[in-house]
């Protein structure tokens, strides 16, 4: 038993530290420590199984070597800097230029993350096969489980490396589906369609087997799986996927518990995980008290609000909170982003609320199945009822502009205005958002956008250096 327990206290170790994988992006896990009988027993497979959520909330140390949840590095300001709507000051000028390559710093980032947490989910996965003494009903669930974070994971990686708008390109993720070992570190790229069809076959999976509510609002549940689902097809758009998309959304929408916030503000500002629009939230640590994320927004003003993102919120009520306007002793006055932190600046401090992130919000289903009914040419007054529901509940009462829109090109640029609005700094809807866009409108909007390549992340070149297997994106 005692041996056991030091396999499950390693496979969490591994799944929660992010500093195992900052120096080298092809590490060899020590798969010794983690096979075998590591899964004997329902209380041991959760235990494992937590050490892959925590790897779905980035786990690992701050600047003081503290534990803490990093979900904001890959999943919050990066996305933003891309949209245009942030300004990173620590991610060099690449960014918000889209001049990186694959050397540039950070370019691993989600790359990291990703691989990171599919491994994960392929060991638990790989360790709770054999084992028959869970009853069946929670085994199943702890799979569709595993399988959801694995297909957020892959699904992060093909939508930010891989050729996600050509469903004929080769250029695909390195489709993991066992543990790591010696024998399959190595793999060659798998299809864009074989990559779409392994995590759509993942979630249809964790949709079959996850609850309406899990135990707590951190664990996956059947509506988190719907959306992603949905995220992920809004984004392969190939025959049949809109109207997929539609189905996933409005069944998330009118059969689930889950109900919009009256005022979007509050989620952020008072309730946080307990706000009922919030489908899957990522819980931080407890004790010590963190407060990672305000370091990096206001503390070090690591990222703060883009001109573009005032212009884009001009007589917009969020003007008020999403960001306050402060000096900066190193870059002057600017926009700082206070989307999570409540008060007047500078009278802002970080609390308990405010180390909160939030995977997945219902807000997502209304301006995804918006979208999909413009882009398939559907209901122009079911998309633009949707729409202002949402735009109302961010205190929007002037519905003109929408009303007034009656082509599919302009409705869905309204809805990817508004998701880069609701979405900023939060789980990267924004820059998805706009790249679904036409490419000269997404052009006109963030001019240094100057080639359909750089939608696309260059693979790091530290994996094209140890993986021959490995080919690089076209542009790079």
């Amino acid at each position: 038993m005692k041996q056991n327990i030091t396999k499950i206290l390693f496979f969490l170790f591994l799944s929660c530290s992010m500093s195992a994988c900052k120096k080298e992006l092809n590490v060899l896990p020590t798969t010794s420590q983690v096979d075998g009988n590591v899964i004997t027993d329902a209380t041991s497979a959760s235990t494992v199984l937590n050490g892959v959520y925590y790897r779905f909330a980035a786990s690992g140390v701050d600047n003081n070597n503290v534990p803490t949840i990093l979900w904001s590095d890959p999943n919050e300001g990066l996305p933003s800097v891309l949209a245009g709507t942030m300004v990173s000051t620590i991610t060099g000028n690449a960014f918000g230029v889209h001049n990186y390559i694959s050397t540039s710093p950070f370019v691993d980032r989600i790359w990291t993350y990703g691989y990171g947490l599919v491994n994960a989910a392929n060991g638990f996965l790989k360790n709770v096969a054999p084992v028959n003494s869970i009853a069946a009903a929670k085994k199943t669930q702890m799979i569709a489980e595993a399988k959801f974070l694995r297909a957020y994971g892959d699904s992060e990686l093909l939508l930010y490396y891989g050729q996600y708008n050509d469903i004929s390109s080769a250029n695909g993720i390195l489709l993991r589906t066992e543990f790591v070992d010696v024998s399959n570190i190595n793999l060659p790229r798998a299809t864009v369609k074989a990559s779409y069809d392994a995590i759509i076959a993942d979630l249809d999976d964790a949709i079959a087997g996850l609850p309406a509510l899990n135990t707590d609002i951190w664990y996956a549940n059947v509506s988190a799986a719907k959306l992603l689902k949905a995220r992920v097809l809004i984004n392969r758009n190939a025959g049949g996927d809109m109207a997929s998309v539609i189905s996933l959304t409005n069944d998330v929408i009118t059969s689930s518990s889950f109900t919009l916030e009256s005022n979007v503000k509050d989620i952020f500002w008072s309730k946080a995980l307990t706000s009922n629009e919030v489908i899957l939230g990522v819980k931080p640590y407890t004790a010590p008290q963190q407060d990672y994320k305000y370091q990096n927004y206001l503390y070090f003003n690591q990222y703060y609000g883009s001109d573009s993102l005032v212009s884009l919120l001009k007589n917009d009520p969020r003007n008020t909170w999403l960001y306050q306007y402060r000096s900066s002793t190193s870059y002057g006055t600017i926009a700082s982003f206070t989307k999570y932190y409540p008060g007047v600046f500078p009278v802002t401090v970080a609390n308990p609320i405010t180390e909160n992130s939030y995977a997945f919000r219902l807000t997502e289903a209304y301006l995804l199945e918006a979208e999909a009914l413009v882009t398939s040419g559907g209901d122009q007054a079911k998309a633009r009822t949707l729409l202002e529901t949402v735009m109302s509940h961010a205190g929007l009462t002037d519905f003109s502009a929408v009303e007034a829109e009656h082509t599919n090109a302009g409705l869905q640029l309204l809805i990817a205005k508004e998701s880069m609005k609701n979405f900023i700094g939060e789980a990267g809807q924004d820059w998805l958002a706009l790249r679904r866009l036409p490419f000269a409108t997404v052009k006109a909007m963030v001019p240094s956008l100057t080639a359909q390549s750089l939608l696309i992340l260059p693979v790091p070149e530290a994996e094209i250096t140890s993986n021959s297997k490995m080919t690089q994106n076209p542009g790079y």
